[in-house]
Protein backbone atom coordinates (compact mmCIF):
# COMPACT_ATOMS: atom_id res chain seq x y z
CA UNK A 1 0.00 0.00 0.00
CA UNK A 2 1.60 3.39 -0.71
CA UNK A 3 1.61 6.08 1.95
CA UNK A 4 -0.89 8.22 -0.09
CA UNK A 5 -3.09 5.24 0.00
CA UNK A 6 -2.79 5.15 4.42
CA UNK A 7 -3.29 8.88 4.31
CA UNK A 8 -6.54 8.59 2.95
CA UNK A 9 -7.67 5.41 5.14
CA UNK A 10 -6.83 7.32 8.11
CA UNK A 11 -9.09 10.10 6.98
CA UNK A 12 -12.10 7.92 6.18
CA UNK A 13 -13.57 8.84 9.65
CA UNK A 14 -14.16 12.14 8.59
CA UNK A 15 -16.31 11.12 5.37
CA UNK A 16 -19.83 11.90 5.27
CA UNK A 17 -21.16 8.48 5.80
CA UNK A 18 -25.33 9.48 5.93
CA UNK A 19 -27.04 6.19 4.14
CA UNK A 20 -29.03 9.00 2.37
CA UNK A 21 -25.71 11.18 1.39
CA UNK A 22 -26.46 10.54 -2.37
CA UNK A 23 -30.27 12.08 -2.52
CA UNK A 24 -31.13 14.97 -3.73
CA UNK A 25 -31.43 17.86 -0.72
CA UNK A 26 -32.73 21.04 -3.15
CA UNK A 27 -36.26 20.33 -4.90
CA UNK A 28 -35.28 20.86 -8.43
CA UNK A 29 -32.29 18.48 -7.67
CA UNK A 30 -33.66 15.11 -8.76
CA UNK A 31 -34.73 17.03 -11.97
CA UNK A 32 -31.54 18.17 -12.86
CA UNK A 33 -29.72 14.90 -11.87
CA UNK A 34 -32.49 12.95 -14.42
CA UNK A 35 -31.73 15.89 -16.91
CA UNK A 36 -27.86 15.44 -17.00
CA UNK A 37 -27.97 11.19 -16.44
CA UNK A 38 -30.77 9.97 -16.71
CA UNK A 39 -32.77 7.73 -14.17
CA UNK A 40 -31.48 6.53 -11.30
CA UNK A 41 -29.84 3.08 -11.00
CA UNK A 42 -31.84 0.85 -7.81
CA UNK A 43 -29.75 2.13 -5.47
CA UNK A 44 -31.07 5.73 -6.32
CA UNK A 45 -27.22 6.47 -7.99
CA UNK A 46 -27.17 8.94 -10.78
CA UNK A 47 -24.23 6.70 -13.11
CA UNK A 48 -25.10 8.55 -16.55
CA UNK A 49 -24.47 5.22 -17.95
CA UNK A 50 -25.86 4.09 -21.16
CA UNK A 51 -27.71 0.83 -21.38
Amino acid sequence: MKPADLEELSNMHMVDAHPDVHRATEPDEDQILRDLYGPPDDDGVYRGEVD
